[in-house]
């Protein structure tokens, strides 16, 4: 796993007319806007389009689809840097779509505190924790239930 970093994309952000300190829900962007956003993603994550989209329809809902939805609602808007900097997919992705070595149970909870709750702060200015995503009671696998969300 690598360390989690201000993104790499902001200038890419502002090309499409999106703060990068302030993106707007997903639901907000235009459709023509989120086009031009994908392949952001796709380059955060090191993917094709098929990785996510159903390549028979695009527009249809997949679990993937779903994660990254939630996902961009509460990191890319619900978060940002400890330093204030933007916060992207880039920022934990590093061009992985999987990124996380979970063979080492201590040494996984030990990368997250690090990376994941001591480097990032909240829009909202509440405190962040591990409950952020993973709940209370404690979920570890939060993102299986982001992508059968309705």
């Amino acid at each position: 796993m690598h360390p989690i970093t201000t993104s790499a994309m902001a200038e890419d952000l502002k090309k499409l007319g999106i703060d990068p300190l302030k993106p707007p829900p997903l639901n907000k962007l235009s459709p023509d806007t989120i086009r031009k956003l994908m392949p952001t993603f796709a380059r955060s994550l090191g993917v094709k389009c098929a990785a996510c989209h159903d390549t028979n329809d695009f527009k249809a809902s997949t679990p993937k689809k779903k994660v990254a939805a939630k996902m961009w609602s509460e990191f890319v808007v619900g978060m940002q840097m400890d330093d204030g900097s933007p916060l992207y997919c880039d920022s934990c992705h590093g061009g992985k779509m999987e990124f996380l070595d979970s063979h080492d149970k201590k040494a996984l909870s030990a990368a997250m505190d690090a990376n994941y709750v001591k480097k990032l702060k909240r829009t909202d200015k509440k405190e962040h924790s591990c409950e952020q995503c993973h709940g209370d009671p404690f979920e570890p696998k939060f993102l299986e239930a982001w992508a059968k969300a309705k």
